[in-house]
């Protein structure tokens, strides 16, 4: 009776892991860009998840994301940025968020660098808490919501494969449709603009500046 209910229990279980494993939903398909969509079970926010081909080393791509001040400069509407804390392999940030028609946004975030074993580099954010910085500072909406990663392969001598991967909700009253589509576009924008600062610092090298 006992091996008979074991199984029964494991079929249970593998049928429930089955429906909680959507599948990924490619959005778009483009010769240097993948991208795609997965449902969260019980969720109204979904992972987004985009494989694209950028012109740099890891060493640049990692640069880019760690300078962390000149964000703003960089990143589409991100209009503030403050460095919290900064040790060997992370950061501790606080940003905000100009985006027009909509309530400004701003969210906490440490940032880390992983050195995997295939020599790619992986740098995981997550969200964390500051007293110093409580939600609705300056009137903005806290996005609590926010993790991911970026991994890097250098996969020639001046080509990077980019794996970038967000589950995030942008918080406040915003129809779901209208947040599920500044996710989709909000991804490819922050993947070119790594590709642009690189292809930025290598011509202001050449010419000096």
């Amino acid at each position: 009776m006992k091996k008979i209910l074991s199984f029964v229990l494991l079929i249970l279980l593998g049928i429930t892991l089955f429906a909680a494993a959507e599948k990924w939903k490619t959005e778009r398909n483009d010769e240097r860009m993948k991208l795609y969509t997965r449902q969260i079970p019980g969720k109204k926010i979904k992972e987004v998840k985009a494989i694209a081909f950028i012109t740099g080393t890891i060493k640049e791509a990692v640069a880019v994301l760690f300078d962390r001040l000149n964000h703003p400069k960089y990143f589409k509407h991100i209009q503030h940025t403050e460095q919290l804390k900064k040790t060997k392999k992370c950061d501790w940030s606080y940003n905000s968020i100009d985006v027009p028609l909509i309530t400004d946004r701003d969210y906490l975030v440490k940032s880390c660098r992983v050195d995997n074993a295939d020599g790619s580099v992986s740098i995981t954010w997550e969200p964390f808490v500051d007293a110093k910085y409580p939600e609705g500072k300056d009137g903005n909406i806290r996005v609590t919501v926010n993790e991911g990663y970026w991994r890097f392969w250098q996969v020639g001598p001046d080509e990077l494969k980019v794996e970038y991967y967000i589950i995030t909700d942008p918080a406040g009253s915003l129809p779901d449709w209208i947040k599920a589509k500044a996710n989709r576009s909000a991804v490819p924008q922050t993947i070119w603009s790594v590709h642009k600062q690189i292809a930025k610092w290598r011509e202001a090298a050449k010419s000096g500046r």
